[in-house]
């Protein structure tokens, strides 16, 4: 008896789950090609959203009122955040003009009396000129550099501040809704994870907790440091301390390095110049300032992000040559969570790789 060929169709629900994949895949790689010009403003709402929810959880449980807890959450973001920040731009930029006018008119000189007589009485005598002359040449490039670096990106600002205003309405406005309805959209994407609930927490909670602790090292250690180090600069005249103040901010951000890339050099070269007592102040006042990161950071970030320091120093200097300025938050995220991603790994299949000898 001869049998019936059997069918070579495709089963129809393998075709349909596909398709229906494929589609999801191509309309979420559509939307977020349509995003992508506000990926930057939704990222720094995001982040925002997580620092300020338990403000926005306090106003809310007075208020009841979402929308009128989220406004004046954003109230709070603006006067605390945004305000200062833009009295302190004003300020680094009136500086970095005045000392590029100083340095471009006089070369950055200094006096050179003192310096003569001091070296003129070390080994380094028959050397001294060359090294005097050296120092006054790289101080006014550094100067310069530094100054004209603020000065031209300050001016990029500004000239596309119709595009910077837009893209800081889109972040604000975004924020408003993180904030009124963060936590249903976090609900809805766990909800739609297949990862399950444990791993879905931990992925959310590495993102807050990295997200915070950088945050808190820039604005707290890297603040304290900034502002020590300004008013150093400040009493022992220094100019432009509020542009260094800012540099030594921003070296704040790098694990590893820190304000001392600022006052160590501007110590010898005041030591060098002959200004003994000044040159002292500021090596004594720059290590003080320096022990300021060792006694916060730890009480201040804990095990927020239980990143080695290799890996944070990696990723936030990736993260900033990738990214820009956003990358000193989204490269320690990123590696925080695909270390996250590993550490499910390990779990989902300890066993297998607990008895995998061979």
């Amino acid at each position: 008896m001869r049998h019936a060929p059997q069918s070579s169709k495709v089963n129809f629900l393998s075709v349909r789950s596909f398709f229906f994949f494929a589609l999801i895949v191509l309309f979420g790689i559509s939307i977020l090609y349509i995003f992508q010009p506000f990926i930057y403003p939704l990222f720094w709402a995001a982040v925002i959203a997580t620092i300020f929810h338990p403000v926005y959880a306090y106003v809310a449980k007075h208020s009841k009122l979402p929308s009128v807890s989220s406004a004046l959450t954003l109230i709070l973001v603006v006067a605390t955040l945004f305000i200062p920040l833009l009295g302190i731009s004003i300020l680094v930029v009136q500086q970095s003009l005045n000392l590029y006018t100083i340095v471009a008119q006089s070369g950055y000189q200094f006096s050179v009396g003192d310096a003569t007589g001091w070296i003129a009485q070390t080994p380094l005598a028959p050397y001294h000129t060359m090294i005097v002359d050296q120092f006054q040449a790289h101080a006014g490039d550094i100067a310069k550099n530094v100054t004209s670096f603020i000065i031209q990106n300050f001016t990029t600002i500004t000239q596309v501040s119709a595009t910077f205003i837009f893209q800081f309405c889109i972040m604000m406005y975004s924020l408003y809704y993180f904030l009124k309805d963060g936590e249903r959209i976090v609900q809805r994407i766990v909800h739609l994870s297949p990862l399950g609930d444990t791993y879905e927490q931990l992925l959310f909670t590495k993102f807050i907790s990295t997200s915070r602790a950088t945050l808190k090292s820039t604005l707290i250690i890297g603040g304290v440091q900034g502002t020590l180090g300004g008013l150093l600069f400040f009493f022992t005249g220094i100019p432009a301390p509020i542009v260094w103040g800012i540099v030594m901010i921003a070296f704040s951000i790098i694990p590893g390095l820190g304000s001392f890339v600022v006052w160590f050099p501007t110590a010898l070269i005041v030591l060098l110049m002959g200004n003994i007592q000044t040159g002292i102040i500021l090596l004594i006042g720059g290590s003080i300032i320096s022990m300021v990161d060792n006694l916060l950071r730890p009480p201040l970030l804990g095990r927020d992000t239980q990143l080695h320091p290799l890996v944070v120093l990696l990723s936030t200097l990736g993260g900033i040559f990738l990214f820009g300025v956003s990358g000193f938050i989204i490269g320690p995220v990123l590696a925080a969570l695909f270390i996250a991603v590993i550490d499910m790994y390990d779990h989902y299949y300890k066993d297998e790789l607990t008895h995998n000898k061979n």
